[in-house]
């Protein structure tokens, strides 16, 4: 008998975070995703304060998905499979590791020929003070993102997928760790996150909590939950991490 039978499992759910393990998932049909199943794991209806969703996507051959909602700006990062984009009158082909920032307003389809897995990012948009123009579509692959050594540590990478701009109101970036390398210090900031593990495995601390976490898992931090990865195993760790930035804290809603 599976520890799932026996009404057991990794996932951790609390006020200040959230650890979601992949025993757990349940998949559903979503509107705007023709053809497709979604696991959304982090959304505001789960009580816990969150200012935006991650989800993943699982497309099938021929499987579509529309614009989001009206005011909700969309990040989109191909896991396997492929893609066609379209948008602005163009035709994009997606693969794995390559991104897409769809902004408010952009009317646009991703269209799946062969199976695909997606993770999706959304975030209701919120301008920049100042008149700032919005941001516009913006396509890369993590893999030829140049990546910079976190604090100075060879053995920690930081790449980030979107430009560090003001009028972006979130960023989303990967974290790579050599094994036995770890965060220089226990993070706590006003922002909130929503994170992926692409690879590896680790101890994640949330809050007063030291959690294994390994690749397919994850992860929601409130504001202000005290935060700290230490990478395990024989090989290099990355993850996908969200985060809200370049607004105010008192606009934040």
């Amino acid at each position: 008998m599976t520890l799932q039978h026996l009404g057991l499992t990794r996932s951790v759910v609390s006020p200040e975070f959230a650890l979601l393990t992949p025993e757990t998932f349940v998949r559903t049909p979503m509107a705007g995703w023709e053809g497709a199943a979604c696991i959304v794991h982090i959304a505001p209806v789960i009580g816990l304060g969150a200012r935006f969703t991650q989800f993943t996507a699982e497309l099938g051959a021929g499987a579509q998905a529309s614009a989001a909602p009206a005011g909700i700006q969309r990040f989109v990062f191909v896991l396997e499979g492929e893609v066609e984009l379209r948008a602005e009158g163009e035709r994009h082909t997606l693969g794995e590791s390559d991104y897409a920032y769809l902004p408010a307003g952009l009317s646009h389809t991703l269209h799946a020929a062969v199976p695909a897995r997606l993770s999706v990012f959304e975030k209701r948009f919120q301008p920049a003070e100042g008149n700032l123009p919005a941001p516009r579509l913006f396509l890369g692959n993590e893999r030829r993102v140049e990546g910079t050594a976190f604090e100075g540590d060879a053995g920690l990478i930081a790449r980030k997928l979107l430009p560090d701009e003001p009028r972006f109101d979130f960023m989303v970036s990967t974290m790579s760790y050599a094994p036995g390398a770890t965060l220089p210090y226990v993070e706590i900031h006003y922002m909130e996150h929503g994170l992926l593990m692409l690879e590896g495995e680790g101890i994640y601390r949330l809050g007063e909590r030291f959690l294994p976490v390994t690749t397919g898992d994850v992860i929601w931090m409130a504001a202000h939950c005290p935060q700290w990865y230490g990478a395990l195993g024989k090989t290099w760790s990355k993850y996908l991490l969200y985060k809200d930035m370049n607004r105010h804290p008192l606009t934040l809603v």
